[in-house]
């Protein structure tokens, strides 16, 4: 997560979003707040850096050059299709034009984890 402008308590907010989005879903969520190159690619490039690329989602948001790209690894791909991911765009956006960037993040964060939740698998999870 890069910090641009945000100050301590919006970084306190935005990790405790993304650990509710995780616990949620299983899934590991960043954001990314700042200037990147490559459009779409660039930000794929930024989700093969994580740790664990395969079960992660990267929200990359460039504030200044209105931009925002929501990429997902090849297992997070399964419960965050284009459809779910398109969602969390439209209510970041709103809030976005409205500058409000933290309820965007917020908006957006919990569209993806509601549409990312675990699916309960009989046979794995039974106990």
């Amino acid at each position: 997560m890069a910090g641009g402008d945000l100050t301590p308590a919006q970084l306190a907010e935005l990790h405790r979003l993304l650990l509710h989005a995780q616990e949620q879903s299983g899934l590991t969520f960043s954001v990314y707040l700042g200037a990147w190159s490559g459009g779409r690619e660039g930000a794929e490039e930024l989700l093969a850096r994580l740790p664990d690329p395969d079960r992660s989602v990267l929200v990359a948001v460039d504030p200044e050059g209105r931009s925002l790209e929501i990429v997902t690894g090849r297992l997070a791909r399964i419960p965050l299709d284009d459809h779910a991911c398109g969602l969390a765009v439209l209510s970041m956006t709103s809030s976005f034009v409205a500058d409000d960037l933290m309820g965007g993040l917020r908006d957006g964060l919990g569209v993806l984890a509601d549409h990312g939740r675990r699916m309960r698998v009989f046979h794995v999870d039974q106990v």
